[in-house]
């Protein structure tokens, strides 16, 4: 019975079962759009000491500085509890971008936060694609910063690559990569 019902309603009916599998076609087109827009915001890096580590990350990484400033004591109530920082107090940060990502680099300063141990691996590593590396590297070299060997190889799409580990003043592992067309 319930077949001929839907027989009927769809000969007397615009909706035809072609027009019906298509809208449930967009539909779920439609919502897996929806389910693939995410994208990191920014990396935030906590820093012992904020001008050593602006200075680092715009003269030798090559970021831009768009904000660096002081913020009210329980200012944002999230940032105390993330990085392990009494809130309460002022907590001086900084903004920076790349020519491509607006603001994607947030430092924070936490004068008692641990020394790094080059010894130990790092859990987070920072990528950044930069113009040169071998100028990202030299800069590095002047400014102290430990620099690891340049490797470089092809990618699938047979784009050649090259990069290398920089420790920031901070103790961030900074991973720069340059890429170029293959020869």
């Amino acid at each position: 019975m319930l077949q001929y019902e839907m027989k009927a309603m769809f000969k007397h009916s615009m909706l035809t079962p072609q027009l019906i599998g298509l809208a449930l076609l967009y539909c779920l087109l439609a919502v897996s759009a929806e389910a693939q827009t995410s994208r990191i915001k920014r990396i935030s890096l906590m820093t012992p000491d904020l001008d050593q580590s602006i200075s680092f990350f715009t003269r030798v990484i090559g970021f831009t500085l768009n904000y660096e400033g002081t913020l009210a004591p329980d200012g944002e109530p999230f940032l105390g509890s993330a990085f392990n920082i009494d809130a309460s107090k002022p907590i001086r940060r900084a903004l920076l971008s790349t020519s491509s990502e607006a603001r994607g680099l947030f430092l924070i300063e936490h004068p008692d936060a641990p020394a790094p141990d080059p010894e130990e691996p790092t859990a987070v590593v920072t990528v950044v694609e930069v113009e040169s590396i071998d100028n990202t590297l030299a800069l590095a070299g002047a400014a102290g910063a430990p620099v690891s060997e340049t490797v470089t190889d092809v990618t699938p799409e047979g784009m050649l690559f090259s990069e290398a580990m920089i420790t920031s003043p901070g103790g961030h592992a900074i991973l720069v990569y340059e890429l170029s067309t293959a020869p």
